[in-house]
């Protein structure tokens, strides 16, 4: 008997075409079923992991910057930023001593996580991709990239 996803693609695609949006859904939930417990220890999403490793990368970025890089709306960004404040992560300052202009950095706390992130999601992604050669994932990963970003 075929895969549960083989079945719904024939149903959904009776022509034959890969539907790739079920397949991403279906990988997206199995990579993010062990996520909670092994990454993120009720202390993290995948959304705060974001915020903590870009202002790794551009410290003192504004929350609209910020939005632009990781290619989210303000608001949607913003509630996460709110996330990470309140969870000790992330520090925010007015700019240039303008109230209305905030600089987001990584505080301590929020340093020390991404170094356990750092561990936790290597861990959690030998795990997730084991039925993938390290050369599959690599091609995964280019494709998912073209697919996101094209080019």
């Amino acid at each position: 008997m075929p895969p549960p996803a083989a079945v719904i693609e024939a149903q959904l695609s009776p022509q034959g075409e890969p539907v790739l949006g079920l397949y991403l859904h279906i990988s997206y939930h199995r990579v993010m079923s062990t996520f909670s417990r092994k990454v993120g220890h009720g202390q993290v999403t995948p959304a705060v992991i974001g915020v903590i490793a870009m202002l790794a990368e551009r410290p003192g970025i504004s929350q609209a910057r910020l939005a632009r890089l990781i290619g989210l709306e303000r608001a949607t960004i913003g509630s996460t930023v709110v996330r990470a404040i309140e969870a000790g992560f992330v520090v925010r300052t007015d700019a240039h001593g303008d109230a209305r202009s905030y600089a987001l950095s990584l505080s301590p706390r929020g340093e020390r996580m991404l170094h356990l992130l750092r561990q936790r999601i290597a861990e959690h992604e030998k795990a997730a991709a084991a039925h993938l050669t390290v050369r599959e994932r690599r091609r995964l990963r280019s494709l998912l990239h073209k697919l996101v970003y094209g080019g």
